[in-house]
């Protein structure tokens, strides 16, 4: 099977990170993957792919040069003769791919949400009709997200899924991070890993942080993630009565260790199309205070704590430092019978590899 992967940029994202992950793994099973990119790429993510056997297309960028983005876009299509595009994105404004993609020689066309938010909600709700018309596959990383851009339209959920072992509890690599940070073990971090967007809240995760610190001075919060937002957040934290127990990691190229060197997790995203960092931090073993507006799909285990974003920053931190009181078996498993299934690459895999096959005996097969 010859597959494409549209998206709008290749950076240290969540989509991103989905994308080379099912990408690989495709390519592990025997199947061709060329990811087109209409955006930013970060040079480590295209090393990444390729190194995984990905092929990597940059066009013109789409909101600079959308035009020449649009042309190039139906050239790569016509000239790869992809069985499946699978376009990526958060709403309605891919109906332009869709569009691109559905005239091209491609055979079947697979649509992808990963959010339940957008930055052009009156573009979303002119477009989030037309949709469904133009797939063959409707995917969505969980059902809100599905709900979100399809509707009431048949969609699948293909779990955003990762290496499961890679991010258990590591004492050695706590030891060894809050050493290279020059952080004790008597003190207690509060972590973060996501992109620098509006969306994933900050200013109010900065907030949080400076009402737990005024209570327990020994304390540190780690955020690990760039973005377009980073200068913003920066000012922020260089302007908080905590800003030398704030430390910004940047990009991290493997934040599974650094879950291990946390404390705890705090996650106040205003939307998600599910957190899969959530995921990633339950399985090291963190205590997780969430905003009540993230997919319940991220919960796996009894250490999800769900806080509205109404709530105040004082509660908020009242809730983490209740937590911080009580001991904790990091290495003790308590996730929810079953959870954890939908989020191994190894099984989710054939979710996808299936709703492929199922799209393209619709069409009557491949050219």
């Amino acid at each position: 099977m010859n597959v494409c992967m549209v998206v709008y940029n290749l950076v240290n994202n969540g989509i991103g990170k989905v994308v080379l992950t099912y990408s690989a793994e495709l390519i592990r099973h025997g199947h061709a993957v060329t990811v087109i990119v209409g955006g930013p790429c970060e040079q480590e993510k295209v090393d990444e792919a390729v190194a995984c056997g990905i092929v990597v297309k940059q066009l013109p960028n789409k909101k600079s040069n959308t035009l020449a983005y649009f042309k190039s876009l139906g050239k790569a299509l016509d000239e790869g003769r992809f069985d499946v595009c699978h376009v990526h994105g958060n709403s309605g404004m891919v109906f332009p791919e869709l569009v691109i993609a559905k005239r091209s020689r491609a055979v079947a066309v697979a649509c992808h949400c990963h959010n339940t938010g957008c930055e052009h909600p009156v573009l979303h709700r002119v477009l989030r009709p037309l949709v469904p018309r133009l797939c063959d596959c409707m995917l969505a990383c969980s059902d809100e997200a599905g709900k979100w851009l399809f509707g009431d339209a048949g969609f699948s959920v293909i779990p955003n899924s990762f290496e499961l072992d890679k991010f258990r509890f590591d004492p050695q690599a706590r030891l060894e991070l809050r050493g290279a940070y020059g952080i004790g073990e008597d003190v207690y971090i509060l972590g973060n890993v996501a992109r620098l967007n509006p969306e994933k809240n900050h200013v109010f995760l900065i907030k949080i942080f400076e009402e737990f610190h005024a209570e327990h001075p020994e304390s540190v919060l780690l955020i690990a993630g760039g973005g377009p937002g980073e200068k913003d957040v920066r000012a922020v934290v260089e302007a908080s009565p905590a800003s030398d127990s704030i430390m910004l990691l940047g990009n991290v190229k493997d934040p599974a260790k650094l879950y291990s060197a946390m404390d705890c997790f705090v996650f106040p995203s205003i939307h998600e199309g599910l957190g899969i960092v959530l995921v990633e931090a339950q399985l090291a073993g963190l205590e997780c205070f969430v905003s009540s507006d993230v997919p319940l799909g991220a919960c796996v285990s009894d250490r999800f704590h769900a806080i509205p974003l109404t709530e105040t920053a004082a509660r908020w931190a009242g809730e983490i430092a209740a937590m911080a009181l009580r001991s904790h078996d990091r290495g003790k498993d308590s996730f929810h019978v079953g959870s954890l299934e939908p989020f191994d690459i190894r099984s989710s895999y054939r979710l996808l590899e299936g709703a492929y096959e199922v799209a393209l005996d619709r069409k009557g097969g491949r050219e």
